[in-house]
């Protein structure tokens, strides 16, 4: 894998960091600080950092065993990433759209729903799951690692912080796309791992 390689995938790995950070900007929204607005691009970016490294480290304990399959494996990750938050969006998938008395108790929990650190966190950890799987691949980089996750910690830092300026406008539309960008892009990544392991 290259930087460009590299940037695709920080990408398509905020793109659930963003998702999550546009659906806190309509839950939160009564009781969001500055504080925690920018805790969020903080601990996203953390995490999608921390998580590749764990996986890289996995990936080294298991180097001899792996090295003759990391191209197959890069591409089979990405697959089923790709896989998996195309099926999350078909089986979650929010509508924008409701009825007036939905709205109205909508409204009410959004008065007394409070994102605390500790959701924050959880939130964080279990959107970086998939950076952790990602880490894997990391065997095959032709660069430094820790260049690696420094890109993705800065790409998920500013695509998670463009989301939460424009989450409050754009709502949960925006975040459904963002989705499906992720996914898109973890497809073409694995659609190119899989040609070049067979090449």
């Amino acid at each position: 894998m290259n930087y460009y390689d590299i940037f695709l995938i920080a990408v398509a790995l905020s793109m659930d960091a963003s998702a999550i950070t546009i659906s806190n900007c309509s839950v939160y929204k009564c009781t969001l600080t500055k504080k925690k607005e920018w805790a969020m691009p903080i601990a996203f970016a953390f995490f999608q950092g921390l998580m590749p490294l764990i996986g890289m480290l996995i990936a080294n304990l298991l180097s001899s065993a792996i090295q003759s399959i990391a191209g197959y494996l890069s591409s089979a990750i990405f697959f089923v990433l790709s896989a998996k938050i195309f099926i999350d969006i078909f089986k979650h998938e929010k509508e924008c759209v409701c009825t007036l008395q939905q709205a109205k108790e909508n409204q009410e929990k959004q008065k007394r729903a409070i994102l605390t650190y500790p959701i924050l966190i959880v939130q964080a950890i279990s959107t970086s799951i998939d950076a952790l799987v990602v880490g894997l691949t990391f065997i095959n980089l032709s660069f430094s690692p820790y260049i690696a996750v420094a890109i993705i910690v800065i790409t998920t830092f500013i695509i998670v912080s463009l989301a939460l300026i424009l989450g409050k406008k754009l709502g949960c539309m925006f975040g459904k796309y963002a989705d499906y960008v992720g996914a898109i892009i973890l497809l073409i990544l694995a659609i190119k791992s899989l040609v070049q392991a067979i090449m």
